[in-house]
């Protein structure tokens, strides 16, 4: 991955104005800036206008999944109980043989909260064994079995204070040997004509890839060849403001094993009101999905329909959530899946997913006339990939859906008070735990 001396020395038409600036300064502080962007990538950088361009898609409710839907909400009736049951068996051998590994997104910082800790670590005082968001998920984990590898996505924010944490308090118990990390790349922050932005006099203004990033994250530290070899079937994917969350549960797992599924997606019913993503198919094309490869150098070959979570913003205003599924971020997906995925990745050089851009209000500071500028409107261009764009690569007929309980399975932990704060989750936590020792 190229560093930004390299990128201002490749790129300087559209980077003049900021290479000027690198250029005017000491031998100390240039190095200073170049280590403020050591890890983010460029990438996007040389193709700003190309990311930037509208891109027709099409978006529709899910159709019927047959037998690949598995229905946990609500008492079952017999056929449903008994495919439940062949589930949770299957489940519990498969995380019994070490088949089954977790993947825990803790790349982001409890900003919203009021802390400027990673949220991962961040204090919740939920009681004994309940410290933080994380030792709440690795004690899960746990109580599952001692076999299960336990991967913790991290950002260059949070990568080391979340080390420290975990080791100072000796893992919650895991074996250390079963914790591994890995760390996702950052893009920089853009004006609205492609120039990088700087945060700081010697910082270059960046922000996390998204949670797709995992993936390449992975890929970085031959995780996906490590959880290979020991036998790994299927990674288990949650982020980590959720206490609720049923990770590495017998049935999801068994239900993704007895279907031969390379996706399951773990959802709860909509709810009117609540603006959360749908899950539901697009009609795409290689150039909306995977803008930056050359379809000489890499045919993906898109399926017609893909299952794909569908944003709020993104949904037309008649479009009719009733009967539909809301996303939590709660994702079985077959390790032979991702390898093909990263297989396209690793020939084709680039990202082979969509390229989300968030307009966003910030500080800045303004290398040309040197000064720190607070912006009132947003005016700094992030870029993103999200998780489900992974999706994209998976038949209908290799995609599930297994649907729990909005009570038992989703309260997250995103705002200092109010809906979907501590005290909200807290309440929800207990309430589940107390139903749990009846």
């Amino acid at each position: 991955m190229p560093g930004l001396d390299e990128f201002l020395r490749d790129n300087p038409e559209v980077q003049q104005s900021l290479r000027a600036y690198v250029q005017s300064l000491s031998t100390d502080d240039r190095c200073t800036i170049f280590k403020s962007a050591q890890n983010v990538c460029f990438e996007p950088a040389l193709h700003f206008s190309r990311l930037t361009k509208d891109v027709p898609m099409t978006i529709e409710p899910l159709p019927d999944l047959g037998d690949r839907i598995l229905n946990a909400s609500e008492p079952p009736d017999e056929a449903q109980r008994s495919v439940q049951s062949e589930a949770f068996s299957l489940g519990k051998r498969l995380l019994e043989e070490g088949k089954v590994a977790a993947l825990i997104m803790a790349g982001g910082q409890a900003t919203r909260l009021g802390a400027s800790v990673p949220k991962g670590i961040f204090s919740i005082g939920f009681g004994e064994r309940a410290s933080c968001l994380l030792e709440i998920l690795i004690r899960r984990v746990r109580s599952k079995g001692r076999n299960i590898p336990i991967v913790i996505l991290l950002s260059p924010a949070t990568e080391q204070a979340t080390k420290e944490h975990l080791e100072a308090h000796s893992y919650f118990d895991y074996p250390k040997e079963l914790i591994f990390y890995c760390t996702q790349d950052h893009y920089p922050a853009f004006s609205a004509d492609g120039k990088v932005l700087l945060s700081k006099p010697l910082e270059v203004f960046s922000a996390p890839n998204g949670n797709a990033g995992f993936l390449r994250a992975m890929m970085n530290t031959k995780l996906l060849e490590t959880l290979s070899t020991r036998g790994i079937e299927f990674l288990h994917v949650v982020g980590v403001d959720n206490p609720l969350i049923p990770l590495c549960d017998e049935m999801t797992v068994g239900f993704a094993k007895l279907r031969s599924l390379d996706i399951l997606n773990r959802v709860i019913p909509c709810q009117p009101g609540k603006k959360e993503g749908i899950v539901g198919v697009r009609k795409i094309t290689q150039e909306w999905q995977a803008p930056l490869v050359s379809r000489t150098l890499l045919d993906l070959q898109l399926p017609d329909q893909v299952p794909s979570v569908l944003e709020y913003s993104e949904l037309p205003a008649d479009y009719d959530c009733a009967a539909q599924y809301a996303n939590i971020m709660n994702h079985v997906l077959s390790l032979a899946y991702l390898a093909k995925v990263a297989g396209y990745m690793k020939r084709a050089g680039v990202e082979v997913v969509p390229y989300h851009i968030a307009v966003k209000s910030g500080n800045i500071y303004d290398y040309e006339h040197k000064t720190t500028i607070t912006l009132s409107t947003p005016s700094v261009y992030k870029i993103e990939h999200f998780i489900f764009d992974i999706f994209h690569f998976c038949l209908l007929g290799k995609f599930g859906l297994l649907i729990g309980n909005r009570a038992k399975d989703f309260s997250p932990i995103k705002n200092a008070a109010g809906e979907d704060s501590i005290e909200t989750a807290r309440t929800a936590y207990h309430s589940l735990t107390k139903t749990a020792q009846m």
